[in-house]
């Protein structure tokens, strides 16, 4: 009374092999990043996100004091 009998039961457990098998096969042909690149990448990164950040702040800034002196309220 469980909903599932054992044959669908069988081949679901097949299926999650076949699955995770497939993941593992995939994941060896994966190139991975040398060390030095990894850090490479991930300062990049870091540094992107600082001048965005810095950018968006900037842009913020400007726009919301342009629209307080349109609204003459600043």
């Amino acid at each position: 009374m469980s909903g599932i009998d054992k044959r669908e039961k069988g081949a679901l457990i097949k299926k999650v092999k076949k699955l995770v098998n497939d993941i593992r096969l995939e994941l060896k042909r994966v190139t991975w990043p040398t060390w030095p690149e990894l850090l490479n990448y991930t300062a990049t990164v870091l540094i992107v996100c600082v001048v965005m950040g810095g950018l968006i702040y900037i842009l913020d800034f400007i726009l919301s004091r342009i629209l307080l002196l349109t609204l003459n309220i600043g």
